[in-house]
Order: C-alpha cells, then sequence, then structure tokens
C-alpha cells in the first residue's frame, strides 16, 4: 500500500481517536482528516500520479478486492476538488456540530460512520458490475441531516441552494428539499453521487433514535442533579440548555446536553471551569457545586 494511503488512514483514525478519548467535537475533526487527505492527494497528483484520486475512491468492485478494500473509508474523506472538500466541510461544520452538540461526540461519531458506509454501500448497489467511482463526505453528512430531521424535525436552520439563501426553515423541510434534489439528478449523469447521498439519508433516519440510546457516554452518565445544574443558570442560553434537559426522555441525549452545560457554564464561586468527578461537579479551584 502507497505511503501516502496509510498517512490518510492514519490520520482518520487519529482524529476519530483522539476526538473519542477526549469528546471533543468529531465534526471538527472530521473536517481535518478531510482537508489532511485533500493536500495529500493534491502533493501526491501533483508531483507522482495524476490518477491517486482513483486510489482513495470506492468502486463496487473494491468489496471483493482485498487490496482495495481500504477505499470503503478512505473515499468518506478525500474528495475530487476544492469546492467539493468546502461544500462538505461546510455542511460538517453547520450541520455537524448543532447535531453533534445534542447527541455527543461517540453517538454522533458511531452514527457519521454508519451513515457514510450505508451511502457506500447504495452506490455499490446501484453500480454493481460497473466501472464507478465515489469520492467524498456527502452520504455521511446527509445522514446527519437525516438524523437531525429524526430528532429535531422542528429545530430551524438557514440552507443555500445554488448560492441563493433562504430563510430559516424547520430541518424536515430542508430534508424534503434535499431529497427532490437528488430525485432530479437520477435521469442524467452530473457526476454527484445521489445514491451515496439517498443511501446516508436513509441510514440517519432509520439509525438515529437506535444509535442515541446505546450507552457510549463515560464521563456525565454519572449522574448530577438538577438542583445543581440550576444553580448554574445565570445566563439566558444556560436556561435554554437546561429546559431542554429537564424535556429530554432518551437517557444519552439527556447526558449529551449535561456535558455541554457544564462546558459552558462557570462557578458560582470563583469563575472557573467545572468538571465532572466520581463524587460531584467541582470547579478547577476545587468548589462543590
Amino acid at each position: 500500500m502507497d505511503l501516502a494511503i496509510i498517512a490518510i488512514i492514519l490520520a482518520i483514525a487519529a482524529t476519530a481517536a483522539y476526538s473519542a478519548w477526549k469528546q471533543l467535537l468529531y465534526s471538527v475533526f472530521a473536517s481535518i482528516a478531510c482537508v489532511f487527505a485533500f493536500i495529500v492527494m493534491a502533493l501526491v497528483i501533483e508531483s507522482e500520479d495524476p490518477y491517486f484520486d482513483y486510489e482513495l475512491a470506492f468502486a463496487p468492485m473494491d468489496l471483493y478486492t482485498a487490496d482495495r478494500v481500504y477505499t470503503v473509508l478512505t473515499s468518506m474523506f478525500a474528495h475530487g476538488g476544492l469546492f467539493h472538500l468546502l461544500f462538505n466541510v461546510l455542511g460538517l461544520i453547520f450541520i455537524g456540530m448543532l447535531f453533534e452538540q445534542r447527541i455527543g461526540t461517540r453517538p454522533f461519531m458511531l452514527l457519521y460512520f454508519l451513515c457514510g458506509l450505508a451511502g457506500t454501500l447504495a452506490f455499490a448497489i446501484v453500480h454493481w458490475g460497473e466501472v464507478a467511482y465515489v469520492l467524498g463526505a456527502s452520504g455521511a453528512i446527509s445522514g446527519i441531516l437525516g438524523g437531525f430531521a429524526r430528532m429535531f424535525p422542528n429545530e430551524r436552520m438557514s440552507m443555500f441552494v445554488m448560492f441563493f439563501p433562504l430563510p430559516p426553515l424547520p430541518i424536515w423541510v430542508i430534508v424534503v428539499i434535499f431529497v427532490f434534489l437528488q430525485i432530479l439528478l437520477i435521469p442524467g449523469y452530473s457526476g454527484i453521487a445521489w445514491e451515496a447521498h439517498l443511501g446516508g439519508l436513509a441510514a440517519g433516519i432509520l439509525l438515529t433514535p437506535v444509535v442515541v440510546k446505546v450507552p457510549l457516554h463515560k464521563r456525565v452518565k454519572r449522574m448530577v442533579s438538577l438542583s445543581a445544574l440550576r444553580k448554574l443558570a445565570t445566563t439566558q442560553e444556560l436556561k435554554t440548555i437546561l429546559r431542554r434537559i429537564e424535556d429530554e426522555e432518551v437517557p444519552d441525549v439527556r447526558s449529551a446536553w449535561i456535558e455541554h452545560y457544564l462546558i459552558r457554564a462557570r462557578c458560582p464561586y470563583c469563575g472557573s471551569r467545572l468538571k465532572v468527578t466520581s463524587e460531584a461537579v467541582v470547579c478547577e479551584k476545587g468548589h462543590l457545586i
């Protein structure tokens, strides 16, 4: 296997492992992995191999070709051009970050990879037996959009259609528009993998209610009393998050909101940051909350 491919795979693995360990926003780390893969790909294409992008792209035959099975992973992070990369990174940042803050980093990561895989398999099914290639994080991002719509259908978000801004719309409406645009692509060849988009979207809609119930949170699964949290609600933002915590019925989603709340809150005694220990919530200077 080419050293450049190994470097990209290691970058993907390292960003995922660090994000899961520290429970830092994977939407940001996935974007970093995408940018790294793009830079490596551009350097190799420029200096050594003008067809290196095909080494990272997935083709249906890769499912039964042992020496190219890695493309199932690399195709989810490599991109075919600067605009392609920019569009997907913006999707990860603006859609991914909002959703990840609501369900937590580890469930988000699991959903991201499952939806990316589903998008890849959907592409393989449609093009089985053909010489066809797919690159990009669009399948995974489509799944994140679908999961967002499944869990928070009335959450409003702004979007662009062909560079024209639309007013904030409920996410379920955005999904309907997204599906309609994909259907328009089906009759002809556009170079856009609508198969991966719809496969990832369907996986996100179907799998998200299951993924958010998987016990993946480790730090904030320790019980934090609502009375302790209420003492910290000193801003309108914190009061809004607290209401979400009180209303949430899915345990791990509630846990993710608590974690997000404690990141935003500050110690009422000294103003320092907070952390959760095995006994309680304490600040960096040792005050017990």
